[in-house]
């Protein structure tokens, strides 16, 4: 009997012992009683208030010292006077492991929390010294450090600075390249993820809006990801949908790259690409006017032209099949004309019947440059070279814009070839040469009007000396290719195929002249050059 009492003694004091026991949960919330209760990390929330901010950071100090405790306690060295948070009794009766997960994973979820509502989040003198830290390692190109100091503050700090985003491609793009084959996808879209983030952040920049980001994100993601064509594809549109003028260079570039290449996929009509074409054209025509850097622009012109022009929904055909219908649906919209007119002038496609409906109506609604030049533009393919004429004047005399009116007056001294009249040819074209300094066609032009010629007269010396016109001719080919050389090869065929005409030395020798003499052609050209044989 006195045994039995002794073990039932020795099991309630056991169990008495064990009943005051406190569970790691139990512990964290007698130690953080804020946590949870009045400081709660809350998604509803979009800014942290400066007492918030204050308290949060009170709370993190307050977990670091917890921490600290049970570093003490695991060395033995935790005393009733140095503890901080929780005494060494308390330790001893509760599950140290999850205390310290506990802690662990409530301190990086406030930094985290912090991070998303506040400009330097949970640590601001932490935060600034790691964006010092990375961008020092961007401007040495050391991607293994930058990255460290990235993926910290694209965690825990990400409204702290744009350069974590600005940068993100590179150090991003260093992690791509080491990547093995399956790991690739993830770093892409950690990619794709930053350009989220630097919308949700900073897609209100006035200088960098979420549009330019989107421009960004679209080519990136077809630069790592060339299956993502139609996502990409949709990143670039609506990056123009709200850039506008703004676009820059290389994504109206990009949209039309990817526009042909949705096509080749079946994923859009000839009509999209015609669209698209009409879209980017007329925007970088507006930005050529407004942009010092013109150079880059027109870089960006010749290659959209260049993209559109092998396309094969850029026939006539598919073009006036895409409008046709569109046409007969708006008539009266004035800005759906300028562009089914514009883009068939520019392919060429000026000899059908909805371009010539077009001009017509387009001048009917609003007379202007570009619709008189439409109607002269048909009115030349019918050979109906007065009324042609009388457009194109009416054209030249309307319009503002140097570029276009020295087109006009080339179309007007091809009309004036067509009837006969060289000289008055001749005269509109240096007009259109005085008006654009980079023009080569109509020197080309000058050209075939004088190896047509026929002139023998010489003035100086005085004489007569047949084919003399051809050196005039090459003289005008030469300087076409010296202001254009996009047309270099057409000019290289004219001058090989008018060099071959030049006068002999035979018959220039009872004239005195010999090979590079200075020589002036008559006639109505009035011309000096250097005499070359054949």
């Amino acid at each position: 009997m006195k045994k039995n009492l002794v073990l039932m003694f020795v099991f309630v004091v056991f169990l008495g012992g064990k009943s005051f026991a406190q569970t790691a949960e139990e512990l964290f919330k007698k130690g953080f009683p804020k946590l949870g209760t009045e400081l709660k990390c809350s998604e509803d929330k979009t800014s942290l208030t400066p007492q918030e901010v204050a308290d949060f950071r009170e709370q993190l100090k307050r977990l670091s010292d917890a921490n600290d405790d049970i570093v003490a306690y695991e060395a033995g060295a935790l005393t009733d006077e140095n503890y901080k948070v929780f005494t060494n009794k308390e330790l001893k009766k509760t599950d140290i492991d999850a205390l310290k997960k506990m802690i662990h994973d409530k301190r990086w979820k406030i930094i985290a929390y912090m991070g998303t509502l506040t400009k330097y989040g949970a640590d601001d003198m932490e935060c600034k010294k790691n964006i010092t830290l990375f961008r020092q390692s961007i401007k040495m190109k050391n991607y293994e450090d930058a990255y460290n100091y990235w993926n910290y503050l694209f965690h825990y700090y990400p409204m702290s600075t744009k350069s974590i985003y600005k940068d993100a491609n590179k150090v991003i793009g260093y992690k791509y390249n080491k990547a093995s084959k399956e790991e690739k996808a993830a770093w892409v879209d950690t990619l794709m993820m930053a350009y989220d983030l630097r919308i949700k952040y900073f897609g209100n920049d006035p200088k960098y809006p979420k549009g330019y980001i989107l421009g960004k994100k679209g080519r990136d993601l077809y630069k790592f990801n060339k299956a993502a064509l139609e996502e990409a594809y949709g990143y670039l549109k609506e990056s123009i949908n709200l850039q506008g003028i703004k676009s820059e260079d290389v994504v109206l570039y990009e949209f039309m790259r990817l526009t042909e290449e949705m096509y080749k996929a079946g994923k859009i009509d000839a009509d999209v690409v015609v669209d698209n074409y009409s879209l980017v054209s007329d925007l970088l025509s507006k930005r050529l006017a407004a942009v010092s850097n013109k150079e880059k622009t027109k870089k960006a012109i010749d290659g959209v032209d260049l993209i559109f022009s092998n396309s094969e929904a850029a026939t006539c055909d598919k073009i006036i099949g895409a409008y046709e219908k569109k046409f007969k649906a708006e008539p009266d919209n004035l800005e759906l004309l300028e562009k089914i007119a514009n883009i068939l002038d520019e392919k060429e496609c000026t000899d059908s019947q909805l371009f010539f409906d077009v001009a017509v109506r387009l001048n009917e609604l609003k007379p202007s440059a570009f619709s008189s030049y439409s109607i002269a533009n048909m009115s030349l393919k019918k050979k109906e070279y007065s009324k042609a004429s009388e457009f194109l004047k009416k054209a030249i005399e309307l319009e503002t814009n140097d570029s276009l009116k020295a087109k006009y007056y080339f179309k007007l001294a091809q009309v004036s070839n067509e009837t006969g009249n060289k000289v008055q040819s001749r005269s509109y074209a240096q007009k259109a040469i005085s008006l654009r300094g980079n023009y080569g066609a109509p020197y080309m032009l000058i050209a075939t009007l004088y190896a047509a010629s026929g002139c023998k007269e010489l003035t100086k010396p005085e004489g007569q000396l047949g084919r003399i016109s051809y050196w005039v001719a090459v003289d005008k080919l030469v300087q076409a290719k010296k202001v254009d050389p996009s047309i270099t090869d057409q000019a290289n065929k004219l001058i090989a195929m008018y060099s071959k005409n030049f006068p002999n030395k035979e018959d220039a020798f009872f004239l005195g002249i010999t090979k590079g003499s200075k020589v002036t052609v008559g006639c109505w050209i009035n011309e000096t050059t250097i005499a070359r044989f054949r």
